[in-house]
């Protein structure tokens, strides 16, 4: 037996497949969305920096201030980007690790165009520093917000 859809029962079927459809399209978009957040770079507003230049004192600064700094981190890409009072210094991440005596903190091997540092950031991510022969920063975070 062959059933024919008169006019009003054919446009709300088009109706509900449309809705279905665009239902569809709503949730791959949403999907789409929230997955880009993750693969988005975090921004660290550093509200206070300390420098300790060689020969190093433990808990001296011979340079410090408040002065406008970020560290944008991308674990995902293996980015970090430090833009310090007027110096923008960009590493590549090579490894990193978490030491068993102390697993507060996580550690970066950083490497760019002018050498190697290594970075520590704790779990919270308020304390950064950045470590090489030469200078240790020391870095206090305030609010961290994700890059768009």
């Amino acid at each position: 037996m062959k059933y024919e859809l008169n006019q009003a029962e054919n446009f709300w079927l088009v109706i509900c497949i449309w809705r279905e459809k665009n239902q569809m399209k709503k949730f791959l978009f949403l999907l789409i969305l929230t997955s880009g957040v993750y693969a988005q770079q975090e921004v660290l507003n550093v509200q206070h920096y300390c420098v300790d230049v060689k020969p190093f004192k433990k808990g001296e600064c011979d340079i410090s201030g408040n002065e406008y700094s970020f560290v944008f981190l991308d674990i995902q890409k293996k980015d970090v980007t430090f833009f310090f009072t007027d110096t923008k210094l960009k590493y590549k991440i090579t490894e990193s690790h978490i030491e068993d005596s102390n697993p507060n903190f996580t550690w970066y091997n950083l490497i760019n165009e002018k050498g190697s540092m290594e970075m520590r950031i704790n779990k919270q991510k308020t304390k950064i520093e950045f470590i090489d022969a030469t200078n240790h920063i020391y870095l206090t975070v305030g609010k961290s917000t994700k890059s768009e």
